[in-house]
């Protein structure tokens, strides 16, 4: 059954990562579009830079739990790297305690942040003025993919441990 958790919360995560990964291309593009207007025809849009931060923000947010299932947030290696795998997993064990109730306030605030938006249909503060609240539902969404995808490394250290403790027994 964890397990099958964890497998279910790693492909979701890769999947969710790979296709918010290709986000960059519109982003790209939209930047190249905007640049070109404003520079060579002095014909800046009002629009791109809210779509532009809107575009980048879900990148960030919805490849947060996709980075982690690969190893790719910053850490203090130099401090672990000489340790064992058992030793580490210990670490990261005491360190989760940090990273769960970060994130948990995190997603607390997002959640009450994104339910107030939506009720008021909440706009971005700018000429343009485009609706913000499926931005800060996407918040949640991918800061709950990251609380998720910590709870499974949460789950595989916890089996490191116990497993190398058994084979030391054995």
């Amino acid at each position: 059954m964890m397990k099958s958790f964890c497998r279910s919360i790693d492909f979701l995560n890769e999947w969710v990562g790979k296709i918010s990964g290709w986000l960059i291309i519109p982003l790209t593009l939209l930047v190249i579009y905007d640049v070109t207007l404003r520079y060579v025809f002095n014909r800046p849009t009002v629009w791109a830079w809210d779509i532009n931060i809107q575009l980048l923000g879900a990148l960030v947010v919805l490849g947060g739990g996709y980075t982690l299932l690969h190893g790719g947030h910053i850490g203090v290696d130099v401090l672990v790297v000489q340790l064992s795998s058992r030793r580490r997993a210990m670490v990261d064990l005491i360190t989760s305690l940090f990273f769960f109730f970060s994130i948990g306030v995190l997603l607390w605030k997002a959640v009450g942040e994104a339910s107030f938006s939506v009720q008021i249909r909440e706009l971005y503060t700018s000429v343009f003025a485009p609706p913000i609240y499926p931005f800060k539902i996407l918040m949640v969404v991918g800061i709950l993919l990251l609380l998720l995808q910590g709870m499974v490394k949460f789950i595989r250290d916890l089996i490191t441990v116990a497993s190398t403790e058994m084979k030391g027994r054995s």
